[in-house]
């Protein structure tokens, strides 16, 4: 009898010494809780993209810039703050719509006309997937909406510009005047519209930082 009680008592310790050294279920590891993502841009493989519009049913035509300034206060973090207060600088002698006639045109007449050697764009609002950004051109200063959207590792910002806000409806006819027959569309009208939509491409390093 004693022994069947003493085989009991040394069950009941080493049970108890099992329950113990176990590992609570919700514990997570000290790597996990340390490592966050974060981002910074790649500001040499930025793109910038602009479409304007020709003919009465709206063609569009489109360009880029070769050459910009891009400037964040901070080159490291989320999303958001990268692009906060960040902005980019385009001397429009870089314009580029890969047509040897147009561009010419495009330095020497529309830009001229319009009083503007460098477009500033500065954004002053960001939220979930859009916010404001400010444009510079012809000495006046617009907040315009934009939206963005995260894809393949590239922040693609949109938007749209109306550039008789900017006081460039004489730069519109004056390009249109030297381009008029490359603007006439089906219906016999010469057309050049204010509107230019501007895509931006961000592209983004991951970085891993505990």
């Amino acid at each position: 009898m004693k022994t069947l009680i003493y085989l009991l008592l040394i069950l009941m310790v080493t049970s108890c010494e099992k329950k113990n050294k176990k590992t609570p279920i919700h514990q997570k590891s000290k790597t996990e809780n340390q490592v966050h993502k974060r981002y910074t841009i790649d500001a040499k493989s930025i793109s910038i993209v602009w479409t304007a519009y020709k003919f009465t049913d709206k063609v569009g035509v489109s360009g880029t810039f070769k050459d910009f300034k891009f400037e964040t206060k901070n080159a490291t973090g989320t999303i958001d703050s990268i692009l906060n207060e960040s902005s980019l600088k385009i001397p429009t002698l870089s314009v580029d719509s890969q047509n040897e006639i147009r561009d010419p045109k495009l330095r020497s007449i529309f830009f001229k006309t319009f009083h503007t050697d460098t477009i500033k764009g500065r954004i002053l609002t960001v939220y979930k997937d859009s916010g404001l950004v400010e444009i510079s051109m012809n000495n006046i200063s617009k907040e315009v909406p934009y939206s963005y959207i995260v894809k393949n590792d590239s922040i693609l910002l949109k938007t749209h510009l109306d550039l008789t806000q900017w006081n460039g409806q004489e730069a519109i006819e004056a390009l249109n005047k030297a381009c008029y027959e490359l603007h006439i569309g089906p219906d016999g009208i010469s057309k050049l519209w204010p509107d230019v939509t501007v895509e931006v491409q961000f592209p983004l390093l991951v970085r891993l930082q505990e």
